[in-house]
């Protein structure tokens, strides 16, 4: 619906917006686009070791899918501000390969004989060669202190040995480490 509007002369004019409304949604359209550039940016780096490995990052909204090594960071992610942990996985491959060799299950990796490993047995179970798990299993951890990320801001997280533990508030596989 068109206002008619009367001029200082006397003349009608049709408005099809009022300028007021116009000054008035700029300021609210830039407040909107702010919204998104407020929130805090986040980026975590893998400081464990050069056996492990960390996947499925997360913190406050955000998720990370990439396989971290040491010495690696995620992309930036903008995260809901407030205090959280950071979640990930966690692949020890040192850990696997001792695993590997206790368990006898790789020829020439055995702290043990053949005997003890099983190679001489009837069984045909007990007398295989090879890995116990074709796919290694990656544990869930989450660091053991709490975050806090406010807007606007940038954070740098690096997770360390040291702040870690093992993350049972969601469903395993529960390991040791």
């Amino acid at each position: 619906m068109l206002r008619i509007c009367k001029t200082s002369c006397g003349c009608s004019h049709r408005q099809r917006i009022p300028i007021c409304l116009w000054l008035a949604a700029l300021p609210c359209g830039h407040a909107l686009l702010a919204c998104s550039t407020a929130y805090p940016e986040v980026m975590v780096i893998n400081q464990t070791n050069d056996f492990v490995l960390l996947k499925n990052l997360s913190f406050n909204g955000c998720l990370w899918s990439e396989v971290l090594k040491m010495g690696d960071a995620t992309p930036v992610g903008q995260c809901l501000p407030g205090d959280d942990r950071i979640h990930f996985q966690k692949f020890d491959a040192a850990e696997y390969c001792r695993a590997q060799a206790e368990d006898a299950t790789i020829p020439g990796i055995c702290p043990c004989d053949e005997s003890d490993a099983g190679a001489t047995s009837n069984s045909t179970d007990v007398g295989k060669f090879g890995l116990v798990n074709d796919l290694p299993f990656w544990f869930n951890y989450q660091t053991e202190s709490v975050k806090h990320i406010g807007y606007g801001e940038f954070y740098r997280f690096v997770i360390t040995l040291d702040d870690m533990e093992q993350d049972f508030s969601i469903p395993g596989p529960y390991g040791h480490g």
